[in-house]
């Protein structure tokens, strides 16, 4: 009886040791692990307000002023950025990084106060929905972390700190109503005395990677933007002035889909 119970015990232990064989071999492999990378990634910046003044006056040559509800966003675009990263270890790696941010400017009017004006409406109107190219570049560099490096998918966490360059004002503003010949009539609503092109920025992701995969990955990430742009607090007198301002910190989210080129990587284990 013993003898049988043995007999049984080790065939039940040579079969566990038959089938554990190849998931023991399985288990072994890794994937390989991305030490040095370069790469591309395209997406969508979401809008952001940035000022809204309900009483502004503006003034015609002759009568009582109308008052203008004036607002101006950031609005939605395309958001295009180029990285490096290295990976000194299998953990924590730094990154530098170019990004074209597409947050150009979209502003609004309305007539608070109309006195009947048609000269002042046309002003108004001439706002209305009117496009600014305030395409925003970003130079950023940070570190990288990522808990798992030899997973088939890899989250990620980033932050960076770096410049924005903001090609234009973002509290002037001028409204295009008309011509008279070759004479374009513009409105001057505000002026802006202290504009600065260069503005500090920071930078938060999180996103996830696929193993490298014969020399390239593909990642998905979400990220904020940081910077602080001029925003318009109140009123002035009249029109064409320099208003009432601060520099106020804004946050612009971003989806990024990317392609990664793999330059140098530690491979994993074959066995």
């Amino acid at each position: 009886m013993t003898k049988h119970f043995n007999r049984v015990l080790l065939r039940a232990i040579g079969a566990v040791v038959l089938v554990a064989a190849p998931a023991q071999r399985l288990t072994a492999q890794t994937n390989d692990e991305a030490r040095l990378i370069l790469g591309i990634a395209v997406g969508y910046v979401g809008a952001v307000s940035l000022w809204d003044i309900p009483n502004q006056p503006i003034f015609p040559a002759f009568g009582p002023p109308d008052l203008f509800h004036l607002r101006r966003e950031m609005h939605s675009d395309v958001s295009v950025s180029g990285h490096a990263t290295y990976f000194s270890g299998p953990h924590l790696g730094v990154t530098g990084e170019f990004t074209y941010l597409g947050l150009g400017t979209t502003d609004g009017c309305e007539l608070a106060q109309d006195n009947g004006n048609l000269e002042l409406a046309a002003m108004c109107d001439g706002l209305k929905g009117k496009i600014g190219t305030a395409s925003t570049t970003v130079v950023n560099g940070g570190v990288v972390y990522r808990p798992f490096s030899r997973t088939g998918l890899q989250p990620y966490f980033k932050g960076m700190v770096g410049l924005a360059f903001t090609p234009s004002s973002t509290i002037a503003m001028r409204s295009e109503y008309g011509a008279i010949a070759d004479t374009s009539l513009i409105l001057t609503v505000y002026q802006d005395a202290g504009w600065k092109s260069i503005r500090p920025s920071g930078t938060l992701a999180f996103g996830i990677s696929t193993a490298p995969s014969s020399g390239y990955q593909i990642h998905a990430e979400v990220r904020e933007t940081w910077m602080g742009l001029g925003v318009v607090t109140g009123p002035t007198s009249g029109q064409g002035f320099v208003p009432p301002s601060k520099t106020s910190l804004k946050g612009f989210t971003s989806v990024l889909v990317g392609f990664d080129v793999v330059l140098a990587k530690q491979r994993g284990r074959r066995y």
